[in-house]
């Protein structure tokens, strides 16, 4: 993968709501660690402390690639953040579904930040190969 040029500009109305995201997403996953919510017990308790785990390993990677501007660590960090996103969407939809329809819309609020996190990662993709095609072209291979 190319490591330069981060594929967005030096942007401030960029950079620090992607910062500031992540960081809330940090945030947010050491809290769940630290202060799971007791309403989850078992494989519950579980995948809330692996959403957590996820989310904040993937979020610091964020962070640290628009602070270095290289994404290639953006990349890993947002598969990890999805990840821990799309399990705290299932235990959302599993709590909608089997008790409380008033998580319904936490579950739907999560989907569409999966959403964004998978939109990203697809752009990086995209630019990525478009670089690695145009590389390659130069190179005659």
């Amino acid at each position: 993968m190319l490591s330069s040029p981060y594929p967005v500009p030096r942007l401030t109305s960029w950079t620090v709501p992607m910062i500031l995201g992540a960081v809330q997403g940090l945030a947010a996953g050491v809290w769940v660690i630290v202060s799971p919510p007791k309403s989850y017990e078992g494989i519950g308790l579980a995948l809330t402390t692996t959403w957590g785990a996820l989310v904040v390993i993937g979020c610091l990677l964020v962070v640290i690639a628009h602070i270095v501007r290289v994404h290639q660590i953006e990349m890993p960090g947002i598969v990890l953040a999805l990840g821990g996103v799309a399990l705290y969407v299932y235990l959302s939809w599993e709590a909608t579904l089997g008790d409380s329809l008033g998580s319904g819309p936490r579950a739907l609020f999560l989907g569409q930040l999966a959403c964004f996190y998978l939109s990203r990662l697809t752009l990086l993709l995209y630019i990525d190969h478009q670089a690695r095609k145009r590389i390659d072209a130069r190179e005659g291979g």
